[in-house]
């Protein structure tokens, strides 16, 4: 998993991802979703339209660039007790430093992975996650684990922030082994 600084470098500046899935050095995420020329899934074009007009814009992609920036602005407020605002960019590049003061970088972590991972899967970068919804958590017990089988190495994670694994003292993740535990556990 990336740093905070890492992830918000990708979703910001350049796309360079980690040691297990390297990006390819282009722009950030988040102007790739704002530029329709710059996504991986381009919308259907077809129809009749006039010369020059412009092909038809994702809103899927626009929707979630949008909740990110609004979530960004807000979070940033939110480290630094602040009831003012700042445009968007900013915002995301104090969020490092200001969850290291405030002392929740684990949180705030989790919370930006959440948005990078989004913004691949809408990009059709990576494939979406499924909901194992028959399978319990093996360490907080609630049906909040979800997983994803990329280049053949499966691995699952619980998204209940109240879940803890009794090791790292984030949420339970699942890999190798570990991973069939789950079927087992099957309600």
């Amino acid at each position: 998993m990336n740093t905070l600084d890492g992830l918000v470098a990708d979703l910001l500046d350049r796309y360079t991802g980690d040691e297990e899935h390297p990006g390819d050095g282009g722009p950030g995420l988040i102007r790739r979703l704002d530029t329709l020329g710059l996504r991986t899934r381009q919308p259907l074009q077809g129809g009749h339209a006039p010369p020059g007009s412009r092909p038809p814009t994702s809103l899927e992609a626009v929707s979630w660039s949008q909740r990110i920036k609004v979530d960004a602005i807000g979070l940033d407020m939110q480290l630094r007790q602040s009831a003012r605002t700042q445009p968007w960019y900013r915002a995301l590049k104090a969020i490092p430093p200001g969850a290291e003061t405030a002392d929740r970088v684990g949180e705030v972590t989790r919370t930006v992975a959440r948005w990078h991972g989004t913004v691949l899967t809408v990009l059709g970068l990576r494939g979406p996650s499924v909901h194992f919804r028959h399978a319990l958590c093996l360490a907080c017990g609630q049906r909040t684990v979800y997983g994803r089988a990329d280049d053949d190495r499966p691995r699952a994670w619980c998204i209940n922030d109240a879940c803890d694994d009794n090791d790292t003292g984030q949420p339970a993740r699942y890999e190798g082994t570990r991973l069939y535990l789950l079927t087992a556990n099957r309600v």
